[in-house]
């Protein structure tokens, strides 16, 4: 079965396990009815030449996809995030405690969708372990930065940690997923975990810088508003650490743009971390890490001007030569 033919078993299998949800099935519907890029679903796929048993690395995928949504409609409600994918967000529809409730759902079915697949009970419950330490890696990590001040004198640390821990833990997993799953034999998951995190903290680094771009209207942004410890607001806690720092990345043009460059070296070493662990991969998974960072994650950073970064990333890739593809599918898709 090619990428394609795996991708709509994953939608099927992440629609029915989603939706069935009894009194809380509308609001699934509402939250599931528009996608995300599925960049989880499609790293495990990509990353998995050989699999043993298609449906469960369907199901798999789909667990990973389910565990994303519950960590959305959980964070929008801490965030107070009013509009998800161009439609009104859960909370703010159904109300905080159908959000909650749903969140907690889609929990459940990500255990639900790997437990009903007939395969050697082994294989599920090395699955399950996998799972259910990102997910407490991703809570501690959510819990870290909500409890966080800008008082801390270590931001850049704190911010590393929620990082590496909320987008890290789940970028990791499908990765990890690959290694019991996607080879004609198992695989460690450790240097997969160790990779996906590192891609995380690149990954949110780049989207933490994305608001950057445009500084007239950054006082407004919610990140700054909701005052929420973001790489810039740790680099500049770094910089000037007597300073309240959202006040200097509005009020400071020069501070903000040497924030914003401590910031892309960071993501910078990120990648460079990444690329490390991916060699410790099966020679396709590095393959397909590598085109990830350089579609994914290299290739965005000139929009914000990163040329030393950027530089960076290509020398760190010069030993590999990127595909027009990510795996077998083309990462517009994703």
């Amino acid at each position: 079965m090619q990428i394609t033919g795996l991708s709509l078993a994953l939608e099927t299998a992440v629609h029915s396990y989603g939706e069935d949800a009894g009194a809380l099935s509308e609001a699934a519907r509402h939250h599931l009815t528009t996608p995300g890029k599925r960049t989880r679903s499609q790293l495990l796929f990509a990353t998995s030449p050989s699999p043993k048993h298609q449906a469960l690395l369907v199901h798999a995928a789909a667990a990973v996809e389910l565990i994303h949504e519950a960590s959305i409609v959980h964070d929008d409600i801490q965030d107070r995030t009013s509009l998800r994918r161009g439609n009104p967000s859960v909370w703010q529809k159904f109300g905080a405690n159908t959000a909650l409730l749903l969140g907690d759902h889609f929990v459940s079915a990500a255990f639900r969708a790997i437990a009903e697949v007939e395969v050697e009970p082994a294989a599920q419950a090395q699955l399950f372990i996998l799972l259910s330490q990102a997910i407490s890696r991703a809570a501690s990590g959510q819990h870290l930065q909500l409890s966080s001040k800008t008082e801390n004198t270590n931001l850049a640390a704190i911010y590393n940690e929620v990082a590496i821990s909320k987008t890290g833990a789940f970028i990791a997993l499908p990765l990890q997923f690959s290694s019991l799953l996607g080879h004609v034999q198992i695989q460690d998951p450790e240097p997969a975990r160790r990779c996906g995190e590192q891609l995380g903290l690149a990954y949110q680094i780049l989207d933490d810088l994305k608001p950057f771009a445009y500084p007239a209207s950054l006082a407004r942004h919610e990140d700054i508003s909701n005052r929420v410890i973001t790489a810039p607001v740790a680099a500049m806690n770094s910089l000037s650490a007597n300073e309240d720092p959202f006040n200097a990345l509005i009020q400071h043009p020069k501070k903000r743009d040497m924030a914003i460059d401590l910031c892309k070296s960071w993501q910078a070493d990120a990648i460079q971390s990444a690329i490390e662990y991916a060699d410790e991969l099966p020679p396709h998974s590095s393959k397909v890490v590598k085109n990830f960072i350089y579609d994914r994650l290299s290739s965005d950073m000139p929009l914000l001007g990163a040329k030393n970064s950027h530089e960076h990333t290509q020398q760190s890739l010069s030993s590999y030569q990127p595909r027009q593809k990510f795996g077998n599918t083309s990462t517009e898709a994703l």
